[in-house]
């Protein structure tokens, strides 16, 4: 999607100013790659179908500017990234309704044909927060699909939707040449391989290499603008109706929208020092944790500490890990430093039924210091106190319980 994280991969946010509007970006120009299944279908896992729904061009006119526009971004990303599509993707506008149709009928295709990851996806949705106790993926998805989604790819048809009424307009142009570098890296780069769904975090950050790859190619772009076209783009942007997205939890906004920006800044990083070959590199190996891409330190001084998977009673549905992201998408409103997640050294998550029928996880973390120790027990039972969750000292490590 142009911009799209078990879930995520956000509550009503109590001012929306420009600042907050441009972190959210990634929930309002939302591309392909959402954190749609954190826990199970990760990054892109959601579009997988082997099918997917053909969108409905506009005018032949409309068509052939868009054609135009096509062949020009194609070959600005190709200069960019130094080697050229395997194969020129095929763009279509759609409307929003359209839109969100297919969107959702991918969703509903994939948790029927695996009930048990969704069941699990599900279940840490609702036990950590993102979710209310009885909301269900599709009903927070239209909400969050029709007020956010511009554009989609999906990696294993190649399809590629953008939004679109009925001009080719500079957001619109925008969203396709983000799609376009989801399209190019699918290429290359296969994103869709199977081993991304393993683990929570690790499908957050490999989203944080696909979208920031095609937020830095994309800024690229704006770039090129003239300054009036940029004014014009960002008020178009900033005036884009939302709907009904800011009435969803807010942390599960932050989690979505942080593979932009921290991407986007991971990668340019990288580039200063390896050239934009670093982008190839990110996209073929990952990232270990979501902590190498939000923290710019030598990458090899982060390697996670190995936290055991809390036991529990009841019904195992997942294991694996939440991350520093997911840390800091929970306490981003009661955390304005950023301290508390900064210390994270590692965590296990599980997610489980317990013996009442309630959807339930418990969360081991570990951190870098005592000082860290304290800093993320505070941050936690900041955000404790409003969503109901326990938060304890089990040894040296931060538990957190919490059932829906």
């Amino acid at each position: 999607m142009n911009d799209s994280a078990p879930l995520p991969q956000t509550t009503d946010e109590p001012e929306v100013g420009r600042g907050s509007m441009l972190f959210l970006r990634s929930a309002l120009v939302l591309a392909s790659l959402t954190v749609l299944g954190f826990l199970v279908f990760t990054v892109v896992s959601l579009l997988d179908r082997d099918e997917t729904q053909p969108g409905t061009t506009s005018s032949s006119e409309l068509q052939a500017e868009l054609d135009v526009f096509v062949d020009e971004a194609v070959a600005f990303i190709e200069a960019v990234r130094g080697r050229s599509f395997l194969e020129r993707p095929t763009v279509e506008l759609v409307d929003g309704e359209e839109m969100t149709t297919i969107v959702l009928d991918d969703l509903a295709f994939d948790q029927a044909e695996d009930p048990e990851q969704a069941a699990a996806s599900l279940a840490f949705a609702r036990a950590i927060g993102f979710f209310g106790p009885s909301d269900e993926f599709l009903d927070v998805y239209d909400v969050f699909v029709s007020g956010g989604v511009l554009g989609v790819y999906f990696p294993r048809t190649d399809q590629l939707l953008v939004r679109s009424s009925d001009e080719l307009t500079l957001m619109t142009k925008a969203t396709v040449v983000h799609e376009l570098v989801h399209a190019f890296d699918d290429q290359h780069f296969d994103l869709s391989r199977d081993e991304l769904a393993e683990d929570g975090d690790v499908g957050w950050a490999f989203a944080a290499a696909a979208e920031g790859s095609a937020s830095y190619v994309e800024n690229l772009w704006r770039e090129e603008l003239s300054e009036s076209e940029q004014v014009a783009l960002t008020a178009e942007e900033l005036s884009f109706d939302a709907g009904d997205l800011f009435s969803l939890d807010f942390g599960f906004l932050v989690y979505q929208a942080s593979v932009y920006e921290a991407g986007e800044r991971w990668l340019e990083r990288r580039i200063q020092t390896e050239g934009v070959a670093a982008i190839d590199d990110a996209l073929l190996n990952g990232a270990p944790s979501s902590e190498v891409v939000l923290e710019p330190l030598d990458a090899e001084a982060l390697a996670p500490v190995i936290v055991d998977a809390p036991e529990v009673t009841g019904e195992v549905l997942w294991r694996g890990t939440g991350g520093q992201a997911l840390v800091s998408a929970l306490t981003f409103m009661t955390d304005t430093s950023g301290d508390v997640a900064r210390g994270w050294g590692g965590d296990a998550m599980t997610v489980y039924r317990n013996l009442d029928g309630d959807e339930c996880l418990r969360w081991d973390l570990a951190t870098d210091s005592r000082l860290d120790t304290v800093e993320l027990l505070t941050g936690l039972r900041a955000w404790a106190s409003e969503v109901g969750a326990e938060i304890v000292e089990v040894g040296d490590r931060v538990r957190v319980d919490r059932c829906a």
